[in-house]
C-alpha cells in the first residue's frame, strides 16, 4: 500500500548524500526515477478513488434506503406505523448500528488519505518542487533561444530548427494556453522580455481555440500588461537588434553580446573559423607519456594550437565508462560553481554531479594510472596533483554558460587569494581533461566562443586543453561553455590537473607569456 511504497522510495533516495539538492529538471536519471514515482502515485490515487466509490455507494445505500414511512403524508399514519415494535426496531437499528457502520467507513478512509503521503514524499524530495517546474519552463526558453526553435512547432510539441540545417524532432504532447503562459512567466522572471512576449502571444492564440479553456482571459491580460510595464511601454522587439549581424571576431576577448552571439552560433553548429585558421592542424597517432601506449597509440585530433586543444578519440573503454556512471548515479547532486566563498548553486549551470575521490572506488585508481600514462601529469588528489573526478549529467535543457576552468579571477574578485589550498598546496587548474561518457543525439557540444571551436560529444573521446599560460596566468581564450542538451542526455567526467605539483612535468617554454606547448 501507499505507506510501503513511500518506505521503498525513501530507501532508494537515501542512497544520495543530499536529497535536498536533487535537480529534477536537468538530470535524466532523476527524471527516470520520477517516472517510477509517478506510476506509484497514480496506482495509489486510483486505489483511493476505488475506495471512495465503495464509500459513496454505501452512503447512498444508507440515505436512499426507502422506508414505508417515507411515503406517509399525515402524522397519524406515521404514528400508527411506529406503534409496531419491529418497525421501531428497524428505525433504531438504522440510526445506531447502520449509521455507525457508515461513520466507521468514513473514518477508515481518513487512514488512506493520500495527501499525507504525498506531502511527505515532497518533503523528502521524491517529488519535484515548484522550482523544478520553473527551471524546466526556463530551459524551454533557453533551448528556443539557443537553437532558434520554431515557436509554432514547439507549442505543438515538436522541436524544429532551420539553423544550420532544417531538422524536426517530433513530439507527442502539445502545449496548451496555460503551459504557454507558465513559460512566458518564466521568461519574464529572467528578464527575457522578447521571449516572454512571444510566449504570451502564443498563449492568447491557444486560448482562443481551446474548449474547455485552460486559462482565464483576465489572467492573460494581467500578464501581458506586466510585460509592457517591465519595458516601460517601449517596444519589446528592437528591429535593429533582430537584424544585427556580428562578424565572427576570434582569438581575442569579446564584448558580452558578441561572445553570446558566438556561443549560440557555435551551439547551432555554424562554422566560425576559416580554412586558414585550421590549415596547420593535423590528426596523428599519439603514444602517450608511457610505454603502455607504444603498441596501442591513441588517435589524436588537434582542434586549436594556441591555446592547445585536442581530442583523443576512443580513449576510454566501455567498462570504465560503465563503472564511472554506476558510481555517480546514486550520488548525483545539483551542480555548483566556485564563487570565491565556497561552492553554490548557480543559474549559469543546470546539471547534477558527483565527485569521485582517490580510493573511493577501484575505478578511481585505475583511471588515475591510465590518465597519468596518457598525458604525463600527476593525477593523485592526496598528493595535491589533481582534483577528484567530477562526474556530471546534463539532461534535457542542461547547460553550462561560458566560463573559465581556472579559478584565479574568481578568487581575486572575492578577495580570497589567501585560500590555503590554492596558495600553499595545489595551485590553480593547470589543465582540463574532459571525458565524454555518452553520445548526445542533439546539442550538448562544448564550445569555445573566443576560438570558434566546437567539440561534439562522442562516447569514449576525451578533450584536453591547457588553462594556464607558461607564466601561470589564466589563458582567457580558454573561455568555454556546455551547450544546452536539445534532445538526449549528456554524461561527462572532468579531471583538473593542478599547477604546483605538476610544475616539473610541464613542456618547457622560453617565453612564459605564451600558451603551453602541445603534447608530444
Amino acid at each position: 500500500h501507499f505507506a510501503s511504497v513511500v518506505v521503498l522510495l525513501c530507501c532508494l533516495v537515501t542512497q544520495s548524500s543530499a536529497i535536498i539538492e536533487t535537480n529534477y529538471h536537468s538530470t535524466m536519471s532523476t527524471l527516470s526515477d520520477l517516472v517510477h514515482v509517478e506510476k506509484q502515485v497514480k496506482a495509489e490515487l486510483l486505489g483511493y478513488v476505488e475506495r471512495l466509490k465503495v464509500l459513496r455507494d454505501n452512503i447512498l445505500n444508507f440515505v436512499q434506503d426507502r422506508q414505508p414511512y417515507d411515503d406517509f403524508t399525515s402524522p397519524s399514519a406515521l404514528s400508527d406505523y411506529l406503534k409496531h415494535p419491529v418497525h421501531a426496531f428497524h428505525l433504531i437499528k438504522r440510526m445506531t448500528a447502520g449509521l455507525k457502520t457508515v461513520e466507521a467507513q468514513i473514518k477508515r478512509m481518513r487512514k488512506f488519505d493520500p495527501l499525507i503521503n504525498i506531502r511527505e514524499m515532497r518533503k523528502q524530495r521524491l517529488l519535484p518542487w515548484d522550482e523544478d517546474f520553473q527551471g524546466l519552463a526556463t530551459s524551454l526558453v533557453t533551448l528556443q533561444d539557443t537553437y532558434a526553435l520554431d515557436l509554432h512547432e514547439l507549442t505543438k510539441g515538436h522541436l524544429h530548427t532551420e539553423i544550420p540545417r532544417n531538422r524536426t524532432i517530433p513530439g507527442r504532447l502539445p502545449l496548451n494556453a496555460r503551459d504557454c503562459l507558465n513559460i512566458s512567466q518564466a521568461a519574464l522572471e529572467w528578464g527575457l522580455y522578447d521571449r516572454a512576449m512571444d510566449w504570451a502571444e502564443r498563449a492568447i492564440a491557444k486560448a482562443a481555440d481551446e474548449e474547455p479553456p485552460t486559462i482565464l482571459k483576465q489572467e492573460l491580460e494581467t500578464h501581458y500588461e506586466a510585460i509592457v510595464n517591465e519595458t516601460n511601454g517601449e517596444p519589446v522587439r528592437d528591429p535593429t537588434m533582430r537584424s544585427a549581424e556580428f562578424k565572427a571576431e576570434l582569438f581575442q576577448e569579446l564584448p558580452a553580446d558578441q561572445e553570446e552571439h558566438n556561443y549560440k552560433r557555435l551551439c547551432r553548429g555554424e562554422v566560425l573559423r576559416t580554412p586558414q585558421m585550421d590549415s596547420k592542424l593535423r590528426c596523428r597517432y599519439y603514444k602517450g607519456q608511457d610505454a603502455f601506449f607504444t603498441l596501442r597509440p591513441i588517435k589524436l585530433e588537434e582542434i586549436n594550437l594556441k591555446p592547445y586543444i585536442i581530442v583523443m578519440r576512443d580513449v576510454v573503454q566501455e567498462r570504465d565508462i560503465e563503472d564511472l556512471m554506476a558510481f555517480a548515479e546514486p550520488r548525483l547532486q545539483r551542480s555548483t560553481t566556485y564563487t570565491g566563498d565556497g561552492n553554490a548553486p548557480s543559474t549559469r549551470r543546470t546539471s547534477s554531479n558527483a565527485w569521485l575521490w582517490d580510493d573511493e572506488a577501484p575505478i578511481a585508481n585505475r583511471m588515475n594510472w591510465y590518465l597519468r600514462a596518457l598525458v604525463g601529469l600527476g593525477t593523485s588528489g592526496s598528493d595535491y596533483e589533481a582534483e577528484a573526478y567530477q562526474l556530471a549529467n546534463y539532461g534535457s535543457g542542461g547547460y553550462f554558460l561560458p566560463h573559465h576552468d581556472y579559478l584565479q579571477d574568481t578568487l581575486h574578485a572575492h578577495n580570497s587569494t589567501a585560500d590555503y589550498y590554492l596558495q600553499n598546496k595545489e595551485g590553480d587548474r593547470l589543465a582540463t581533461l574532459m571525458i565524454y561518457m555518452t553520445d548526445v543525439e542533439v546539442g550538448g557540444a562544448t564550445v569555445f566562443p573566443r576560438l570558434g571551436v566546437r567539440l561534439v560529444p562522442k562516447k569514449g573521446d576525451a578533450a584536453f586543453w591547457w588553462n594556464l599560460k607558461a607564466s601561470g596566468e589564466g589563458d582567457t581564450l580558454t573561455m568555454h561553455a556546455g551547450c544546452p542538451v536539445l534532445y538526449g542526455s549528456k554524461w561527462i567526467a572532468n579531471k583538473w590537473f593542478k599547477s604546483y605539483s605538476n610544475v616539473f612535468r610541464l613542456p618547457c617554454s622560453i617565453d612564459r607569456n605564451v600558451s603551453l606547448a602541445p603534447l608530444v
